[in-house]
């Protein structure tokens, strides 16, 4: 089953709420430094100092302008299409698509927590890593559609679309050098994106 290419908020409800909220603290975040460096991800502040709202908030804020419209972009076009797709198969498709997106942002933000809980410079912000779970979703549910076109390339699958987004993402970090995107998250999240989407459709083992 392919995607309906006109995403709106009534296939995408729960992307469009996580969108605005990502808007919102970002701008935020943008005009307030200090409110910025008390949402990122920052596992020493976390355990040290019981920061543990942490977990939560660093999903929703960025870096810069550009890191604000990459991810909000990536989150409207591959979140937005795992909801419809999830809500065309089920009437519980929302919900199901925001145990995707927690699993994936929740899988990123633990393992790195544990790993870097010592180190005082670890710090990331940003949803990419949740986002990336999604993508892995979208691509074990709906390996054959075709995500975008390239020229002479041609129509690309979902299947091989997660390594464009993945070395673009990269491209994107080096070429900008916005120390804030984790790709040691970015692998997290992506893991329990896929354990989350094997649970909820085990049928796809």
């Amino acid at each position: 089953m392919s995607t309906n290419p006109n995403l709106s908020i009534t296939t995408m409800p729960v992307t469009i709420f996580i969108m605005v909220l990502i808007l919102i603290f970002s701008l935020t975040g943008f005009k307030n430094k200090v409110f910025y460096l008390k949402m990122v991800h920052h596992p020493s502040s976390m355990l040290r100092n019981k920061e543990y709202h942490r977990l939560f908030t660093f999903d929703l804020v960025h870096n810069d302008f550009v890191h604000l419209l990459v991810n909000e972009g990536m989150a409207y076009y591959l979140c937005g299409s795992l909801e419809e797709l999830l809500n065309q198969q089920s009437p519980y498709g929302s919900l199901k698509f925001t145990c995707i997106y927690l699993a994936s942002h929740f899988s990123g933000a633990l393992v790195t927590t544990l790993r870097h809980r010592n180190h005082f410079d670890y710090m990331s912000a940003g949803a990419s890593g949740s986002i990336l779970g999604c993508l892995m979703s979208y691509i074990l549910l709906d390996p054959n559609y075709v995500a975008f076109y390239l020229p002479v390339v041609g129509g690309v699958k979902n299947i091989f679309a997660g390594l464009f987004v993945i070395v673009g993402l990269i491209v994107y970090q080096w070429k900008t050098g916005n120390e804030m995107m984790d790709h040691e998250l970015h692998f997290y999240s992506a893991v329990g994106g896929i354990l989350a989407t094997l649970l909820l459709f085990p049928h796809l083992l």
